[in-house]
């Protein structure tokens, strides 16, 4: 006799769910994405990010999370503004259940999910450009 055919790791539908912060919460978590991709099963990963302003600046965890994941995730995106959060993960919900179920990974900029004037306050930005640490902020 044929045995059934194996079950899905998670009932159609569902999806693992994963938050974590930037740099070393997300690079925490190769191996954990690796073994979701082999096994097949639908996963978001979604992962903080230095703000917008400083990426490529030298900022504190900014590192390109985009490239470690392009290997191991059906899809890496990186939201960039408020109104793109929903459909955002929406489409990678999707993309994490659609045809083989994988591995999905979205990128959130701290300064997305704060007010500017909270994220200009934490990184230092001067509402004039006077002197060293203004130029330097706001280039």
């Amino acid at each position: 006799p044929l045995s059934a055919p194996p079950t899905p790791h998670f009932p159609a539908g569902r999806i693992g769910v994963a938050a974590v912060t930037a740099g070393p919460g997300v690079t925490n978590t190769v191996t954990a994405v690796k073994n979701a991709q082999m096994a097949e099963s639908p996963l978001l990963l979604i992962g903080g990010a230095a703000a917008s302003l400083q990426k490529g600046r030298g900022a504190l965890q900014d590192i390109d999370q985009l490239s470690l994941f392009k290997t191991l995730c059906k899809a890496c995106v990186s939201v960039r503004a408020v109104r793109d959060i929903v459909p955002t993960f929406r489409e990678a919900i999707a993309t994490a259940q659609s045809g083989t179920p994988g591995p999905v990974f979205v990128e959130v900029p701290i300064d997305v999910l704060y007010p500017f004037h909270v994220v200009e306050k934490e990184i230092g930005g001067t509402k004039s450009a006077r002197g060293l640490r203004g130029k330097v902020v706001q280039w």
